[in-house]
């Protein structure tokens, strides 16, 4: 399977982009559309840790 570039949270709604496969992941908007009060990049490892639940985002 392809590197998938977009990346969605299906339980709150907000999206992610990860640039490079195995690189950080950086969040896009909130639930409700709104720039995230972080832009800071964060692990897939520490964002799964936390509750979010990753999928491509079609």
């Amino acid at each position: 399977m392809a590197h998938q570039r977009n990346l969605i949270d299906p339980k709150t709604g907000a999206r992610f982009t990860q640039e490079r496969p195995y690189g950080p992941v950086q969040p896009v908007t909130g639930a409700d559309g709104t720039p995230p009060p972080s832009q800071r990049s964060r692990s897939w490892e520490r964002l799964v840790a936390s509750g979010y639940g990753l999928q491509p985002d079609n």
